[in-house]
């Protein structure tokens, strides 16, 4: 399942409009469908830190990441691209376990991850789901 899919299936659950989603976690309500229709995600941490609480949720859990000893990623990538992104996956994992980031580069590098990923999708690219 994809974020957006979570996002309005806990909303619906909860019996809220996105209107007043939008309003406890600081967007707008098209900003919400935007996110329930997986055409934006939430480029502030902040904001899935406010919908995990809203829903009393993990951020691991909006994301849709089973954790176990390590975070599960095999069998999602399935092109060479996919595999080179896997490894870029793990390097980063490891900088981010090592805590070699300050808590801004952490926040400046999901900003910027984000930013990548929707300019890439707004030109027209195509990524695979991981569900």
């Amino acid at each position: 399942m994809l974020f957006g899919d979570r996002l309005r299936t806990m909303r619906e659950g909860k019996g809220l409009t996105q209107d007043e989603l939008g309003k406890l976690i600081g967007v707008s309500d098209r900003v919400v469908g935007y996110y329930e229709a997986n055409v934006r995600f939430p480029k502030n941490p902040d904001t899935l830190r406010r919908i995990s609480q809203v829903f009393s949720v993990s951020v691991d859990y909006l994301l849709g990441i089973e954790l176990g000893s390590e975070h599960k990623t095999e069998g999602y990538f399935l092109s060479d691209a996919g595999r080179k992104a896997k490894e870029l996956l793990r390097d980063v994992q490891d900088i981010f376990n090592s805590e070699q980031l300050s808590e801004k580069d952490k926040v400046e590098f999901f900003r910027l991850i984000s930013e990548m990923y929707f300019g890439a999708r707004k030109e027209g690219a195509i990524f695979l789901k991981v569900e």
